[in-house]
Protein backbone atom coordinates (compact mmCIF):
# COMPACT_ATOMS: atom_id res chain seq x y z
CA UNK A 1 0.00 0.00 0.00
CA UNK A 2 1.60 3.60 -0.87
CA UNK A 3 2.41 6.00 1.31
CA UNK A 4 0.55 9.64 1.50
CA UNK A 5 3.14 12.01 1.12
CA UNK A 6 2.36 15.40 1.57
CA UNK A 7 4.65 17.87 -0.19
CA UNK A 8 5.03 21.53 0.78
CA UNK A 9 6.03 24.52 -0.97
CA UNK A 10 5.11 28.06 -1.91
CA UNK A 11 4.89 30.30 1.24
CA UNK A 12 4.86 33.67 2.83
CA UNK A 13 8.08 34.18 1.91
CA UNK A 14 10.41 36.68 -0.97
CA UNK A 15 11.24 33.25 -2.14
CA UNK A 16 8.04 32.18 -3.17
CA UNK A 17 8.68 31.67 -6.28
CA UNK A 18 11.54 29.56 -5.88
CA UNK A 19 10.28 27.25 -3.66
CA UNK A 20 7.58 26.61 -6.88
CA UNK A 21 10.26 25.47 -8.99
CA UNK A 22 12.05 23.28 -5.81
CA UNK A 23 8.91 22.29 -4.76
CA UNK A 24 7.21 20.87 -8.46
CA UNK A 25 10.95 19.33 -9.50
CA UNK A 26 10.99 17.49 -6.02
CA UNK A 27 7.27 16.51 -6.87
CA UNK A 28 8.90 14.96 -10.65
CA UNK A 29 11.08 12.61 -8.39
CA UNK A 30 9.67 11.13 -5.74
CA UNK A 31 9.20 7.18 -6.65
CA UNK A 32 5.19 7.27 -7.13
CA UNK A 33 5.74 3.12 -6.88
CA UNK A 34 5.54 3.40 -3.40
CA UNK A 35 4.31 7.04 -2.58
CA UNK A 36 0.87 8.86 -3.06
CA UNK A 37 2.12 12.82 -3.71
CA UNK A 38 -0.49 15.26 -2.27
CA UNK A 39 0.91 18.37 -3.47
CA UNK A 40 0.05 21.60 -1.50
CA UNK A 41 0.87 25.13 -2.11
CA UNK A 42 0.75 27.35 0.33
CA UNK A 43 0.12 30.79 -1.11
CA UNK A 44 1.19 34.21 -0.21
CA UNK A 45 -1.42 34.63 2.73
CA UNK A 46 -0.58 31.71 4.27
CA UNK A 47 -3.82 30.07 3.08
CA UNK A 48 -2.96 25.87 1.60
CA UNK A 49 -4.41 24.54 -1.30
CA UNK A 50 -4.60 21.06 -3.05
CA UNK A 51 -2.89 21.52 -6.55
CA UNK A 52 -2.53 17.99 -7.63
CA UNK A 53 -4.25 18.81 -10.78
CA UNK A 54 -1.00 21.18 -11.82
CA UNK A 55 2.13 20.01 -13.24
CA UNK A 56 4.09 22.89 -14.43
CA UNK A 57 5.75 25.46 -12.86
CA UNK A 58 4.07 28.14 -15.84
CA UNK A 59 0.50 27.20 -14.02
CA UNK A 60 1.07 28.77 -11.20
CA UNK A 61 1.61 32.34 -13.22
CA UNK A 62 -1.90 34.09 -12.99
CA UNK A 63 -3.58 31.48 -11.22
CA UNK A 64 -6.89 31.36 -10.13
CA UNK A 65 -6.88 29.60 -6.64
CA UNK A 66 -10.82 30.15 -6.16
CA UNK A 67 -10.58 26.46 -8.46
CA UNK A 68 -8.54 24.64 -5.94
CA UNK A 69 -9.33 23.33 -2.85
CA UNK A 70 -8.52 24.99 0.71
CA UNK A 71 -6.83 22.00 2.91
CA UNK A 72 -4.87 22.84 6.19
CA UNK A 73 -3.72 20.59 9.10
CA UNK A 74 -4.90 21.13 12.61
CA UNK A 75 -2.49 20.57 15.93
CA UNK A 76 -2.88 16.52 17.33
CA UNK A 77 -4.01 15.38 13.86
CA UNK A 78 -2.20 13.56 11.28
CA UNK A 79 -5.07 14.36 8.72
CA UNK A 80 -4.80 16.71 5.84
CA UNK A 81 -8.13 18.81 6.35
CA UNK A 82 -10.24 19.96 3.70
CA UNK A 83 -12.33 23.17 3.90
CA UNK A 84 -15.89 23.05 3.08
CA UNK A 85 -19.03 25.41 3.67
CA UNK A 86 -19.30 23.66 7.03
CA UNK A 87 -15.47 24.37 8.21
CA UNK A 88 -12.65 22.18 7.72
CA UNK A 89 -13.64 18.02 7.62
CA UNK A 90 -10.88 14.99 7.59
CA UNK A 91 -9.81 14.38 4.32
CA UNK A 92 -6.77 12.49 3.94
CA UNK A 93 -4.17 10.69 6.52
CA UNK A 94 -0.40 11.99 5.86
CA UNK A 95 2.19 9.04 6.81
CA UNK A 96 4.85 11.52 5.67
CA UNK A 97 5.80 15.46 4.81
CA UNK A 98 8.38 16.66 2.83
CA UNK A 99 9.14 20.71 3.12
CA UNK A 100 10.49 22.43 -0.07
CA UNK A 101 9.97 25.92 1.49
CA UNK A 102 12.99 28.39 1.48
CA UNK A 103 13.32 31.48 3.64
CA UNK A 104 11.08 33.19 6.07
CA UNK A 105 7.31 30.78 7.05
CA UNK A 106 8.85 27.56 5.97
CA UNK A 107 12.97 27.25 5.92
CA UNK A 108 12.95 28.91 9.75
CA UNK A 109 11.25 25.72 11.72
CA UNK A 110 7.64 27.09 11.53
CA UNK A 111 6.06 24.42 9.65
CA UNK A 112 8.36 21.75 11.34
CA UNK A 113 6.47 22.96 14.70
CA UNK A 114 3.17 22.20 13.09
CA UNK A 115 4.28 18.93 11.62
CA UNK A 116 5.73 18.08 14.76
CA UNK A 117 2.38 19.44 17.07
CA UNK A 118 0.55 16.62 14.24
CA UNK A 119 2.93 13.89 14.87
CA UNK A 120 3.82 13.41 11.22
CA UNK A 121 7.23 12.89 10.17
CA UNK A 122 9.86 15.14 8.13
CA UNK A 123 13.13 15.00 6.91
CA UNK A 124 14.82 18.24 7.35
CA UNK A 125 16.35 19.52 10.28
CA UNK A 126 14.08 20.11 13.70
CA UNK A 127 12.34 23.19 14.63
CA UNK A 128 15.33 25.22 16.61
CA UNK A 129 18.22 24.03 14.05
CA UNK A 130 16.22 25.27 11.10
CA UNK A 131 15.69 28.85 13.05
CA UNK A 132 19.29 29.06 13.73
CA UNK A 133 20.58 28.14 10.30
CA UNK A 134 17.84 31.09 8.67
CA UNK A 135 19.06 33.63 11.15
CA UNK A 136 22.29 34.71 9.88
CA UNK A 137 23.17 36.65 13.06
CA UNK A 138 22.71 33.93 15.62
CA UNK A 139 24.03 31.43 12.92
CA UNK A 140 27.27 33.25 13.13
CA UNK A 141 27.58 33.40 16.71
CA UNK A 142 26.93 29.76 17.03
CA UNK A 143 29.98 29.65 14.51
CA UNK A 144 32.03 31.73 17.00
CA UNK A 145 31.28 29.44 19.89
CA UNK A 146 32.28 26.70 17.86
CA UNK A 147 35.65 28.10 16.53
CA UNK A 148 34.50 28.25 12.95
CA UNK A 149 36.36 30.50 10.99
CA UNK A 150 33.17 33.37 9.92
CA UNK A 151 33.88 36.65 8.04
CA UNK A 152 33.73 39.88 10.49
CA UNK A 153 30.28 41.18 10.83
CA UNK A 154 27.93 43.23 13.04
CA UNK A 155 24.43 42.20 13.99
CA UNK A 156 22.03 44.79 14.31
CA UNK A 157 18.85 44.94 15.17
CA UNK A 158 15.72 47.64 14.40
CA UNK A 159 15.62 48.28 17.73
CA UNK A 160 18.90 49.56 18.29
CA UNK A 161 19.26 51.54 14.95
CA UNK A 162 15.51 53.25 15.76
CA UNK A 163 17.28 54.54 18.93
CA UNK A 164 19.98 56.01 17.53
CA UNK A 165 21.23 55.80 13.55
CA UNK A 166 24.43 57.46 14.36
CA UNK A 167 25.71 55.88 16.76
CA UNK A 168 25.05 52.81 14.79
CA UNK A 169 27.17 54.02 11.71
CA UNK A 170 29.43 55.20 14.11
CA UNK A 171 30.10 51.58 15.86
CA UNK A 172 29.88 50.07 12.08
CA UNK A 173 32.74 52.29 10.86
CA UNK A 174 35.07 51.68 14.21
CA UNK A 175 34.58 47.68 13.85
CA UNK A 176 34.75 47.35 9.60
CA UNK A 177 36.41 48.53 6.97
CA UNK A 178 34.72 50.05 3.67
CA UNK A 179 33.76 48.07 1.38
CA UNK A 180 30.77 46.30 3.62
CA UNK A 181 28.53 44.22 2.64
CA UNK A 182 24.52 44.71 3.90
CA UNK A 183 22.33 41.58 4.73
CA UNK A 184 19.04 40.99 5.83
CA UNK A 185 19.14 38.77 9.01
CA UNK A 186 16.43 36.25 7.60
CA UNK A 187 16.40 36.43 3.83
CA UNK A 188 18.00 33.93 1.78
CA UNK A 189 18.73 33.42 -1.95
CA UNK A 190 20.65 36.36 -1.93
CA UNK A 191 17.89 38.97 -1.87
CA UNK A 192 18.52 42.35 0.12
CA UNK A 193 22.15 41.69 -0.03
CA UNK A 194 24.19 44.88 -0.75
CA UNK A 195 27.49 46.09 -1.58
CA UNK A 196 28.14 49.55 0.73
CA UNK A 197 31.45 51.69 -0.49
CA UNK A 198 30.93 54.52 1.81
CA UNK A 199 28.37 56.12 4.22
CA UNK A 200 25.44 57.51 2.06
CA UNK A 201 25.35 54.26 0.56
CA UNK A 202 25.27 52.48 4.01
CA UNK A 203 22.54 54.40 5.05
CA UNK A 204 20.28 53.40 2.08
CA UNK A 205 21.12 49.70 2.58
CA UNK A 206 20.53 50.01 6.46
CA UNK A 207 16.86 51.36 5.39
CA UNK A 208 16.21 48.72 2.91
CA UNK A 209 17.24 46.24 4.66
CA UNK A 210 15.06 46.85 7.79
CA UNK A 211 12.07 46.96 4.80
CA UNK A 212 12.72 43.21 5.14
CA UNK A 213 12.68 41.97 8.74
CA UNK A 214 14.31 43.56 12.22
CA UNK A 215 18.05 42.38 11.96
CA UNK A 216 20.50 43.19 10.13
CA UNK A 217 24.37 41.59 9.79
CA UNK A 218 26.74 43.94 8.00
CA UNK A 219 30.40 41.98 7.29
CA UNK A 220 33.65 42.69 6.27
CA UNK A 221 33.73 42.98 2.58
CA UNK A 222 36.51 40.58 0.79
CA UNK A 223 38.39 41.04 -1.95
CA UNK A 224 39.88 38.52 -4.87
CA UNK A 225 37.01 36.00 -3.38
CA UNK A 226 36.12 32.36 -5.03
CA UNK A 227 32.92 31.19 -3.89
CA UNK A 228 32.40 27.26 -3.27
CA UNK A 229 29.68 25.26 -1.93
CA UNK A 230 29.40 21.98 -0.53
CA UNK A 231 26.15 19.58 0.66
CA UNK A 232 25.65 17.05 2.71
CA UNK A 233 23.04 14.67 3.52
CA UNK A 234 22.14 12.44 6.39
CA UNK A 235 21.69 8.71 5.72
CA UNK A 236 21.02 6.67 9.12
CA UNK A 237 24.28 7.26 10.91
CA UNK A 238 26.78 8.04 7.90
CA UNK A 239 26.51 11.20 6.20
CA UNK A 240 27.19 11.55 2.68
CA UNK A 241 29.15 14.54 0.88
CA UNK A 242 28.58 16.27 -2.41
CA UNK A 243 30.50 17.31 -4.95
CA UNK A 244 32.25 20.65 -4.35
CA UNK A 245 30.84 23.41 -6.87
CA UNK A 246 32.43 26.95 -7.95
CA UNK A 247 29.13 29.34 -8.91
CA UNK A 248 30.26 31.89 -11.74
CA UNK A 249 28.77 35.35 -10.30
CA UNK A 250 28.56 38.32 -12.80
CA UNK A 251 28.66 41.06 -9.88
CA UNK A 252 29.79 41.65 -6.77
CA UNK A 253 28.17 39.22 -5.10
CA UNK A 254 26.19 35.91 -6.21
CA UNK A 255 22.96 37.48 -6.39
CA UNK A 256 19.40 36.18 -6.73
CA UNK A 257 19.78 37.23 -10.62
CA UNK A 258 22.22 35.12 -11.28
CA UNK A 259 21.62 31.63 -8.93
CA UNK A 260 17.45 32.32 -10.73
CA UNK A 261 16.46 35.03 -13.12
CA UNK A 262 18.80 33.86 -15.84
CA UNK A 263 17.75 30.53 -15.58
CA UNK A 264 15.00 28.25 -15.85
CA UNK A 265 15.74 25.96 -13.56
CA UNK A 266 16.41 27.90 -10.06
CA UNK A 267 19.92 26.71 -8.94
CA UNK A 268 20.19 23.21 -10.86
CA UNK A 269 21.15 25.44 -13.79
CA UNK A 270 22.98 28.61 -12.32
CA UNK A 271 26.37 28.97 -14.38
CA UNK A 272 29.12 26.84 -12.21
CA UNK A 273 32.33 24.91 -12.30
CA UNK A 274 31.94 21.34 -10.75
CA UNK A 275 34.11 19.81 -9.14
CA UNK A 276 35.61 23.09 -8.42
CA UNK A 277 39.14 24.08 -9.10
CA UNK A 278 40.46 24.45 -6.09
CA UNK A 279 43.64 22.58 -4.07
CA UNK A 280 42.82 19.20 -2.24
CA UNK A 281 44.08 20.71 1.13
CA UNK A 282 41.04 23.45 0.82
CA UNK A 283 38.66 20.41 -0.12
CA UNK A 284 39.23 18.58 2.96
CA UNK A 285 39.25 22.11 5.03
CA UNK A 286 35.81 23.00 3.63
CA UNK A 287 34.15 19.63 3.86
CA UNK A 288 35.60 19.31 7.28
CA UNK A 289 33.96 22.60 8.49
CA UNK A 290 31.19 21.57 7.10
CA UNK A 291 31.05 17.94 8.84
CA UNK A 292 30.98 19.80 11.73
CA UNK A 293 29.15 22.20 11.32
CA UNK A 294 26.00 19.65 10.51
CA UNK A 295 27.54 16.90 13.49
CA UNK A 296 27.84 19.45 16.20
CA UNK A 297 24.02 21.53 15.29
CA UNK A 298 22.49 18.17 14.27
CA UNK A 299 21.12 18.75 11.38
CA UNK A 300 19.32 16.87 9.05
CA UNK A 301 17.95 16.45 5.21
CA UNK A 302 20.26 17.84 2.69
CA UNK A 303 22.26 20.95 4.06
CA UNK A 304 24.12 23.03 1.49
CA UNK A 305 26.96 24.83 3.15
CA UNK A 306 28.31 28.12 1.48
CA UNK A 307 31.94 28.94 1.63
CA UNK A 308 34.72 32.07 1.07
CA UNK A 309 37.93 31.75 -0.03
CA UNK A 310 40.27 34.94 0.00
CA UNK A 311 43.59 35.83 1.05
CA UNK A 312 44.02 31.50 1.10
CA UNK A 313 41.64 31.99 4.19
CA UNK A 314 38.44 29.78 4.12
CA UNK A 315 35.51 31.26 5.96
CA UNK A 316 31.99 29.63 6.24
CA UNK A 317 29.79 32.11 5.48
CA UNK A 318 26.23 30.77 5.13
CA UNK A 319 24.46 27.49 5.87
CA UNK A 320 20.91 26.44 3.68
CA UNK A 321 18.79 24.13 5.80
CA UNK A 322 16.53 23.63 2.98
CA UNK A 323 18.68 24.45 -0.54
CA UNK A 324 17.16 25.19 -3.63
CA UNK A 325 17.10 22.01 -5.79
CA UNK A 326 17.73 20.68 -3.05
CA UNK A 327 20.98 20.92 -4.19
CA UNK A 328 20.78 17.81 -6.28
CA UNK A 329 23.11 18.52 -8.89
CA UNK A 330 25.59 18.25 -6.52
CA UNK A 331 25.31 14.36 -5.77
CA UNK A 332 24.72 13.65 -8.96
CA UNK A 333 28.46 13.28 -10.20
CA UNK A 334 28.63 10.89 -6.64
CA UNK A 335 26.41 8.86 -8.36
CA UNK A 336 23.30 10.28 -6.39
CA UNK A 337 20.11 10.65 -8.60
CA UNK A 338 17.63 13.18 -7.80
CA UNK A 339 15.46 10.41 -7.06
CA UNK A 340 17.63 8.55 -4.87
CA UNK A 341 18.43 11.41 -2.96
CA UNK A 342 14.38 11.84 -2.48
CA UNK A 343 14.62 8.01 -1.29
CA UNK A 344 17.25 8.60 1.04
CA UNK A 345 15.72 11.59 2.71
CA UNK A 346 12.30 10.03 3.06
CA UNK A 347 13.52 7.11 4.31
CA UNK A 348 15.42 9.01 7.13
CA UNK A 349 12.38 10.80 7.73
CA UNK A 350 10.76 7.84 9.19
CA UNK A 351 13.69 6.57 10.79
CA UNK A 352 13.83 10.17 12.95
CA UNK A 353 10.47 10.13 13.75
CA UNK A 354 10.78 6.24 15.29
CA UNK A 355 13.94 7.91 17.20
CA UNK A 356 11.92 10.64 18.52
CA UNK A 357 9.38 8.56 20.01
CA UNK A 358 11.54 6.38 21.87
CA UNK A 359 12.51 9.95 23.33
CA UNK A 360 10.97 10.64 26.99
CA UNK A 361 9.02 13.65 26.41
CA UNK A 362 6.22 13.53 29.44
CA UNK A 363 6.99 13.03 32.84
CA UNK A 364 4.21 11.90 35.08
CA UNK A 365 3.90 14.77 38.33
CA UNK A 366 1.89 14.71 41.19
CA UNK A 367 2.05 18.15 41.86
CA UNK A 368 -1.85 18.47 41.19
CA UNK A 369 -2.92 15.67 43.31
CA UNK A 370 -5.10 17.06 46.73
CA UNK A 371 -3.01 20.42 45.87
CA UNK A 372 -4.35 23.28 48.03
CA UNK A 373 -2.81 26.02 45.21
CA UNK A 374 -5.20 28.89 45.16
CA UNK A 375 -5.58 30.40 42.01
CA UNK A 376 -7.96 32.61 43.32
CA UNK A 377 -6.91 37.01 44.20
Amino acid sequence: MKENLLLLFGGASSEHDVSIISGMQAKEYVDTNFYNVIPVYIGQDNKWYNVKKLHNIADFVGMNLKKFMEVTLLAGSNYLYKKDIFGYRKNIKIDCAMVVMHGINGEDGKIMALLELCGIPYPTSNVTESGVCLDKSIFKEYLNGINVNNVKGVPITQFNFDNNPEVVYEELEKSLNYPMIVKPANQGSSIGIIVVHNRSQLEIAMQSGFKLGEKILVEQYLNDIKEINVAIVRDEQKLIVSELEQPIKSSEILSFDNKYLNSSNSMESISRIIPAEISEDKKQKIIDMATKVYIMLNLKGVVRFDFILSDNEVYLNEVNSIPGSLAYYLFKPKGISYNMLINILLKNAYLNNLNNLKKVHIFKSTILNGSNISIKK
